[in-house]
């Protein structure tokens, strides 16, 4: 009886402690020194001029239906409004999306906002008007593929590396299926929601996306994603009806499907759908020769989009390949684009400079090919008939990419910090 009587005592004092600690919470609940509210979900992006505006996007609970945006200069301490527009999560997810974009800021300069007086504060940092010292950003695709761990993983150490902004270059949730459903609508939508629950994906990416991608200095860090197959119900040749999460979350590219952002006149990024919802042929590449035409001159050019026009694994006569081959690389190679971001092989990749399929030093680099999120990475197919790869591995790998006046330098990194490759010119 005596043994047992330090323990007993020992557990009332912790029972005692925990009351404690309940009242004062319950105390602190009611005179308002509550945690801040904060959204499920916040996220960045931009639909022009990211030197002067920013997009915000969050998720709510249906009940938090305001779309208040609170936002100052940091340290300012004037606190300005601007409000937006919410809409629905598709396939009856319980929760709002909301949408403000703000104008009128100033470059390079860092703000704070918060979504309602309530709520927790974020930061972010506006794009400089003249690249007059060097800017960084990272891209990558194939990105919840495997277990949320790994997504989170890669995620942080992309973070370290504090980027302005970062290119997402599709088959962001995995969260689409090879072939509509044959149910009803309503019937996947409850059959999901009890067996696959695939919809939710993208709910855990987002939320993923707001916790991991946080520079150093505390700035949220702004997306511009393009569409992947498994973003789109029946992969290929689909419309934006069936990619309904990806039209409706994010502000760019916008229901067309592809566009193109300029960074003054120093840096153009285009997003293009490599035959998901939009095809390759057509309308797509005139509108692509046409803009790239106009941005001649622009020093620094990026395209990002899918599926490789020049594979490390998958056949280089694959039909999306071949097409992006014959109606995009012409545009490219004209308007001297500085290099495309490629996705969808699950490995990486660096091809030489190529110009009409040869290595020459003022040519298109292609890089990447898609293992942000890939645990096990395919193993490149290395042969005479790829002599236009540079380097490839099976290599999971995010790409760090940094822009100066008159140079531009590449880095593969692991989810580990390991650097894979690197390469400037």
């Amino acid at each position: 009886m005596l043994h047992g009587a330090p323990s007993a005592l020992l557990f009332r004092c912790v029972q005692k402690i925990l009351s404690l600690l309940i009242f004062f919470g319950l105390l602190a609940t009611a005179t308002g020194y509550a945690e801040n509210y904060d959204p499920v979900a916040v996220y960045l992006t931009w639909q022009r001029s990211p030197e002067s505006t920013i997009t915000i996007r969050w998720i709510s609970q249906p009940d938090r239906q305001d779309d208040l945006i609170e936002y100052q200069r940091e340290a300012d301490g004037a606190w300005r409004t601007a409000t937006g527009t919410h809409s629905a999560m598709p396939e009856n997810i319980p929760y709002l999306i909301h949408s403000v974009e703000l104008t009128n800021l100033f470059p390079n300069t860092n703000y704070l906002f918060r979504t309602g007086p309530d709520a927790k504060s974020y930061k972010f940092k506006t794009m400089p008007a003249i690249l007059e010292s060097p800017i960084s950003f990272v891209a990558g695709g194939d990105m919840y593929h495997d277990g949320i761990d790994i997504l989170h993983k890669t995620n942080r150490q992309a973070a370290k590396t504090a980027p302005l902004f970062a290119l997402v270059g599709g088959d962001i949730a995995y969260a689409a299926d090879r072939k509509a459903s044959i149910f009803p609508q309503w019937a996947q939508t409850w059959i999901n929601k009890f067996v696959e629950q695939k919809a939710e994906r993208w709910l855990e990416w987002l939320i993923a996306w707001k916790e991991d991608m946080v520079t150093p200095d505390g700035r949220l860090i702004p997306l511009l994603p393009v569409i992947g197959n498994h973003d789109v119900t029946g992969y290929f040749g689909q419309t934006p009806a069936q990619a309904p999460f990806f039209y409706s979350l994010f502000a760019m590219p916008g229901p067309q499907g592809y566009n193109v952002l300029d960074f003054g006149n120093y840096m153009s990024i285009v997003l293009l759908d490599s035959g998901h919802t939009h095809p390759v042929m057509g309308q797509q590449a005139q509108w692509l020769t046409h803009i790239l035409a106009e941005r001649k001159d622009i020093p620094h050019k990026f395209a990002l989009y899918h599926v490789p026009a020049y594979p490390s694994v998958r056949s280089f006569q694959n039909k999306i390949c071949a097409q992006i081959r014959q109606a995009w690389v012409p545009a490219f190679e004209q308007s001297h684009l500085t290099a495309a971001f490629e996705n969808h092989d699950h490995a990486y990749k660096r091809t030489f400079p190529l110009l009409n399929g040869r290595s020459v030093p003022k040519g298109v680099v292609y890089v990447g090919d898609g293992a942000w999120g890939v645990a096990k990475p395919r193993k490149p197919k290395l042969s005479a008939k790829r002599g236009y790869l540079a380097y490839a591995a099976a290599k999971q790998h995010f790409i760090h990419v940094t822009v100066e006046p008159d140079k531009r330098s590449i880095k593969a990194i692991s989810s580990n910090g390991e650097l894979i490759d690197e390469y400037s010119w």
